[in-house]
């Protein structure tokens, strides 16, 4: 009862900064309607391991080096076997030769799946593609302060697994912009 009286004194604008407590009583019941679905939709739908799979994206750059990722970039995931585009034949060839070491790079950054396979597929290129600027993926790490503050906000999820899978997918967003 007293909370509700409070909560009618709120609304119509009894208590000093009525506004702002409504507001955060609705951000605190959002992330507490997101803290407890996110994780069972993740493990109902089987996306964990989707996820963690695909996390390589997220980090191909801080996995692989800079000399390996200006040359390559993974384009998709198919029954566990990553395809990479390689820009030309002889990086192609490279990256043959070191499957077995790039794989176990990737499987090491994964926590419940692994990679079975890479398969190298060479990028395609139009007649007067080479004097253009080559499109795709340019790589801006967020600052350290909206990592934390994000990192911060998503601190409320019990399930470290969606937890970490949720601040990954915001990383990727954040981090990989289109030229």
């Amino acid at each position: 009862m007293l909370l509700m009286r409070s909560q009618a004194l709120t609304a119509i604008g009894c208590f000093p900064n009525s506004k702002i407590i409504l507001m955060r009583e609705k951000k605190n019941n959002s992330l507490q309607v997101l803290k407890n679905v996110l994780p069972h939709i993740s493990q109902q739908r089987g996306w964990e391991e989707q996820l963690d799979l695909h996390s390589v994206f997220v980090r191909w750059h801080e996995l692989l080096g800079c000399e390996i990722t200006q040359h390559c970039q993974p384009l998709k995931i198919v029954k566990k076997v990553l395809w990479v585009e390689v820009e030309n034949s002889a990086w192609l060839q490279q990256f043959q030769f070191q499957t077995v070491v790039l794989l176990e790079i990737l499987n090491k950054s994964l926590r419940i799946s692994k990679i079975k396979g890479l398969r190298f597929v060479l990028a395609e290129k139009d007649a007067g593609e080479e004097d253009k600027v080559e499109q795709g993926l340019c790589y801006v790490q967020p600052s350290p302060q909206d990592i934390a503050a994000f990192e911060q906000q998503a601190g409320s999820i019990p399930d470290k697994d969606a937890r970490d899978a949720l601040v990954r997918f915001w990383y990727l967003s954040k981090a990989c912009k289109k030229l």
